[in-house]
């Protein structure tokens, strides 16, 4: 065949070449599927994950102290009625406080989605810490990584993994603990921050969740409870609806003792 090419012109080459890139198109759409088997399979998908939602969420004994994010990534993806991007904007906005070989401290990771998918590439190390197992097990199995070890741990009541941070990550979680608890976690983040380190995270502002011990009304509340721990407090608010049509206020926060780097990533 190789002989043969040698011999063809250069129209008659392209021709080849185009029939081949046919060929093989055909080949891949056999073997791997076309559009009919996508749907097919969307739909398949689609109804596995409501599956899991209704079995975590309304027939378990007690609901989940974590969401699963592929469920999540699945119906932003796929479905029309899905919520938007606004709920994972916790990861862009974290994501952007970090340098190429930070030490990271991610606080109630869950499944470790965030931590693996937003965070990990940039990291050298990153200590991911839960107080519930079943979260650990689902971080471990679904979003490990070299640079990342799962802890299963008490944030309040035993000693960080490391001394010191680059980053340290708390989402979505300050609302579930009382005032006292919070006390004793920003003296523990505060203690453990590097001289130019950042502390960034996000917690809803307004009433909401029944499972909350704290609430926020608006961002001058948030930036309240930072500020006897940190010098410079930084705060931002994005609203969005969610798909039960209740609109969501969420604040986040960068917080740091040193100007330097808090001026990098300033918010415009």
């Amino acid at each position: 065949m190789t002989a043969l090419k040698d011999h063809l012109s250069p129209d008659a080459k392209q021709r080849l070449r185009k029939v081949q890139r046919r060929v093989l198109n055909l080949k891949e759409q056999i073997v791997g599927g076309g559009q009919l088997r996508e749907r097919l399979l969307i739909r398949l998908l689609g109804h596995h994950y409501r599956s899991v939602f209704r079995r975590q969420w309304h027939l378990a004994d007690e609901e989940p102290h974590f969401f699963s994010h592929r469920i999540g990534m699945f119906e932003f993806a796929y479905l029309d009625a899905a919520p938007g991007p606004f709920s994972y904007y916790r990861g862009f906005y974290n994501s952007e406080v970090l340098r190429s070989g930070d030490r990271l401290l991610d606080i109630g990771c869950g499944d470790g989605f965030f931590t693996k998918r937003f965070f990990s590439e940039r990291c050298s190390h990153i200590d991911a810490l839960d107080v519930e197992p079943t979260a650990i097990q689902a971080a471990q199995a679904l979003n490990a990584a070299t640079n990342i070890t799962y802890h299963l741990l008490d944030a309040v009541a035993e000693p960080f993994p490391a001394e010191h941070y680059d980053v340290i990550i708390w989402d979505g979680a300050l609302g579930h603990f009382p005032p006292a608890a919070t006390h004793t976690m920003l003296q523990k983040i505060a203690a453990a921050l590097a001289p130019e380190g950042i502390f960034a995270g996000s917690e809803s502002l307004g009433v909401e969740g029944t499972d909350h011990l704290q609430f926020f009304p608006n961002l001058d509340n948030l930036r309240a409870v930072f500020q006897p721990y940190f010098r410079h407090v930084a705060a931002r608010e994005v609203d969005y609806n969610l798909p039960t049509d209740f609109r969501r206020r969420e604040g986040f926060w960068r917080c740091a003792n040193d100007t330097k780097r808090f001026d990098d990533c300033r918010w415009q």
